[in-house]
């Protein structure tokens, strides 16, 4: 099995193939695990079971969150950094709302009072009325998961570049790389935004959207936060180095910021105000990552079909935002698939060439 794309998605596809007795996986990727090129580099970490509107995704997520638990609890060395979730980024009706819509698909939400705010986050100096508390959010290192995932799949990783999809007949048969062509009779592109170029190679088009997204930074810090947040115009979580991980409005794009390095200041300087915090928050550093966005917002996982509707064989696919949610089970019920032809009802809606419209998730 050849697996395109050292992410966290493909990290879970390499774990859960060799859970299957897959006993040789290659993985292709010009990006390594940790490289700040890759969009698992570059995520906030936060797993959630948010999709607001989409009740087949909304429930897909929330069973990646308990899923990830389970992975926690069966591979050494990886965990999360905190679980619980605070969010108020919405007016107080509208998170009302999305508060008992989530509770109707049996996700573990409630609304937290001003009180038991100031109880949960001492540090925050501007209280919001209300915000929705999720109790089983997670928040998770992307890069040492991803990690632990490959270590644990005991594939081998090759950094070289992708360029084509080798295909006869409908059948895909392997891939050219800058160096050679490696035959397998299965090949998983888990490539993210590069997957476009890569159907492209086999006279498939395929469009996908993107974001770029800046995180921030600071030096190490006492406890300040023992969960994440989201507000209106930030999001900050602190991870197990006491480091503050701030960016502005969530999923916000960054794409058209002149001076990056400002806007960083920026958010640490605003993230002051917004702490009691009597000592300085310093800029460490801040990543920059492109969101590998489906055109319709929900992942895309499955066969593929060529222009003529005909079924491709050897060929699976799979990208998505947000991976650090999404990728356990991705990987684990898209491996069920190639193995066995079966398709779970979890992932029967998001099929890699259907596009849904807002007015569609709304009728689901």
């Amino acid at each position: 099995m050849i697996i395109v794309g050292a992410g966290i998605v493909g990290a879970s596809f390499a774990y859960h193939a060799y859970q299957n007795g897959v006993d040789k996986i290659t993985v292709l990727s010009s990006h390594l695990p940790g490289d700040r090129n890759q969009a698992t580099s570059n995520t906030w970490g936060w797993v959630n079971g948010y999709a607001s509107n989409d009740k087949s995704y909304a429930i897909f997520r929330l069973a990646n969150l308990n899923y990830w638990q389970k992975l926690i609890n069966y591979i050494p060395n990886l965990n999360y950094t905190s679980k619980g979730a605070f969010i108020w980024d919405q007016e107080e009706k509208e998170l009302q709302q999305t508060i008992r819509q989530h509770q109707s698909w049996r996700q573990s939400v409630k609304i937290s009072t001003k009180s038991e705010l100031k109880k949960h986050l001492p540090y925050l100096i501007n209280i919001p009325p209300i915000a929705c508390f999720g109790a089983d959010d997670l928040a998770i290192d992307g890069v040492k998961a991803t990690r632990e995932l490959f270590k644990t799949s005991g594939s081998k990783i090759i950094e070289t570049n992708v360029k084509e999809i080798v295909c006869e007949n409908n059948n895909v048969i392997g891939v050219k790389t800058d160096d050679e062509i490696i035959n397998d009779d299965e090949v998983i592109i888990t490539a993210g935004l590069g997957a476009p170029k890569l159907l492209s190679t086999i006279n498939i088009p395929y469009e996908m959207n993107s974001s770029l997204g800046l995180l921030v930074y600071t030096k190490p810090l006492p406890p300040l936060l023992k969960y994440p947040i989201t507000g209106f115009d930030f999001h900050a979580r602190q991870d197990d180095k006491g480091r503050l991980i701030i960016g502005g409005k969530f999923d916000d794009d960054s794409s058209k910021e002149e001076n990056i390095y400002d806007t960083a200041e920026k958010l640490i300087q605003d993230m002051s105000t917004r702490l009691n915090y009597n000592g300085d928050m310093i800029l460490d550093h801040f990543t920059l990552g492109k969101r590998p966005l489906p055109v319709d917002g929900r992942p895309k996982i499955g066969r593929l079909v060529n222009q003529k509707g005909e079924k491709l064989n050897g060929i699976y696919l799979a990208v998505m935002h947000s991976g650090i949610t999404n990728a356990p089970l991705a990987g684990k019920l898209g491996i069920d698939e190639v193995l066995t032809g079966k398709r779970n009802n979890l992932i029967r809606d998001f099929s890699p060439q259907k596009i849904v419209t807002q007015e569609e998730f709304q009728n689901v």
